[in-house]
């Protein structure tokens, strides 16, 4: 392995630790891909606890077409989801897929987690979108068509990866992503504390929904072409 691979397979296997110690990850599920550059990516070994992983055995894989080109591990069972995602949005620098207790909740309700305060729209612009679910002719390449599934609910919401940072996935749980190698896991924690705050504030009953002049001004003060919030 190369120095250069070597140093993003050390990224990768921090992101992957950093889901655990933010309790988002039990046993060996969940997995974190870090984008080396236009051609490959690194992921999680599968079955592999993190703090476990051996660098050098890191699984390289090739974003043309999902081929593992490195390493002794074999991938992560999700590892065409991600490709496809990296293959279709060449800016990602980060993806993750977390089995998070409330996210996964509301996954297996099939419902997207609407818009009831301005933590939620902090991070996304609207609801959190679900995907339908995958047909059993597509069960052949089931991970590849997951990922093809996250990308035609992008499009047909019209959404982009800034705006959406992350949707669920029917039945299954969520994937996130980001511009920046900890992007990933800091969504994937934010979606779940928007998962378990929107549950709570279901269970209390919902009197107002919030105004979406209030939830557009919150996400714009952090991502808009003006934002303000934070240092420069």
């Amino acid at each position: 392995m190369t120095n250069k691979y070597r140093i993003f397979s050390q990224e990768c296997k921090r992101q992957n630790i950093r889901l655990f110690e933010k309790n988002l990850s039990i046993q060996t599920f969940s997995n974190v891909s870090i984008k080396i550059d236009k051609n490959y990516f690194v992921i999680k070994p599968s079955g592999v606890i993190p703090k476990k992983i051996k660098i050098n055995e890191c699984p390289i894989i090739r974003i043309s077409d999902g081929k593992k080109i490195s390493g002794n591990y074999n991938p992560s069972t999700d590892t065409p989801t991600h490709q496809i995602l990296y293959k279709t949005f060449d800016h990602l620098k980060s993806i993750s897929h977390t089995h998070s207790k409330y996210a996964t909740a509301w996954a297996q309700t099939g419902k997207s987690i609407p818009i009831y305060g301005t933590t939620h729209s902090d991070y996304w612009l609207g609801k959190v979108p679900v995907t339908g679910y995958l047909k059993k002719s597509q069960l052949k390449e089931y991970e590849k068509n997951t990922g093809y599934l996250i990308v035609k609910l992008l499009k047909k919401l019209k959404l982009n990866t800034k705006t959406c940072p992350g949707v669920n996935v029917a039945g299954h749980g969520p994937f996130c992503w980001g511009n920046e190698f900890d992007s990933a896991v800091n969504y994937s924690e934010m979606l779940e504390f928007i998962s378990e705050t929107a549950y709570y504030s279901e269970q209390i009953k919902i009197k107002n929904r919030l105004p979406k002049h209030i939830s557009k001004k919150h996400f714009e003060r952090k991502f808009g072409k003006n934002r303000y919030y934070g240092q420069r």
